[in-house]
């Protein structure tokens, strides 16, 4: 195990560096680095194959938690963090003392005739795609494409997946048409979530043949463009006066009865 020297200031340039990760997306975004905390989604990372630039954490995180030990002989490079300074650079109301610091997984997206898809237009909150990966990799979705949706790598957006985004397919875009296009031309079909009358019912996600679902921004849905560019759209029956649910309910009725089709 590497020596121990514990570090207990927050100008060390090792803490001034996850810091700054950890709080700013400029920093991520030109690094091109992203921070985990926690025991679970480190290691999950690890699960996934991915292998850490570096790990800061405390001595005691590793006695309670001996499995870390492998994360740390797969990083370059080990700081270990006084307790008292693991909780203030905490991006979390209580640290568990342990964070890593990684390159993002390369975008992963083959898209097979028969897979199972989820699109995600302009989503906009963290929590929201956090949760809608977490159920899209729980249901065995083939694939989640993000077009221009909030930060992927943001920390409240990996939390929020629970390690979601490393057993799943995540692909990243800025152009839906061209998305759609893809997927259709691949013989997949095209499913907007939208209430519009000549919307198909939810039995239509568990016919035979490929299939992708498309959510839209939490506020304002779907562009008429983008929905026209679809095979259709698909809407979920609620009563009571109610016309729309959360993005992440939506995410998970849809693809669920996507997975009916098995």
């Amino acid at each position: 195990m590497p020596d121990m020297q514990v570090v207990r200031s927050r100008e060390n340039p090792h803490v001034r560096q996850l810091d700054s990760l950890l709080r700013h997306k400029k920093s991520r975004e030109e690094s091109g680095l992203f921070v985990l905390e926690g025991v679970r989604l480190c290691l999950d990372a690890m699960d996934a194959g991915l292998r850490p630039k570096s790990v800061l954490l405390t001595p005691r995180v590793l006695q309670k938690n001996p499995e870390l030990a492998a994360l740390v002989w797969a990083a370059p490079q080990t700081v270990w963090l006084d307790e008292s300074l693991a909780e203030r650079i905490s991006d979390t109301q209580t640290s568990q003392g342990v964070f890593a610091i990684l390159e993002p997984p390369p975008a992963r997206l083959e898209i097979s005739p028969q897979g199972r898809y989820l699109l995600l237009h302009q989503v906009r909150d963290p929590g929201n795609l956090g949760g809608i990966l977490r159920t899209a990799a729980a249901l065995g979705t083939s694939a989640a494409i993000l077009c221009g949706c909030v930060e992927l790598y943001s920390p409240k957006t990996l939390r929020a997946s629970m390690g979601g985004v490393f057993r799943l397919p995540v692909a990243q875009s800025h152009d839906i048409h061209g998305q759609i296009k893809a997927l259709r031309e691949a013989g997949v079909q095209v499913f907007a979530a939208a209430l519009k009358e000549d919307a198909h019912p939810l039995e239509c996600l568990r016919e035979p043949g490929g299939k992708a679902v498309l959510i839209g921004n939490e506020g304002s849905g779907l562009p008429e463009d983008v929905t026209v560019a679809c095979t259709g759209s698909v809407a979920i029956p609620m009563q009571g006066g109610t016309q729309s649910l959360n993005a992440a309910m939506a995410a998970g009725i849809l693809l669920w009865e996507m997975l009916k089709s098995d």
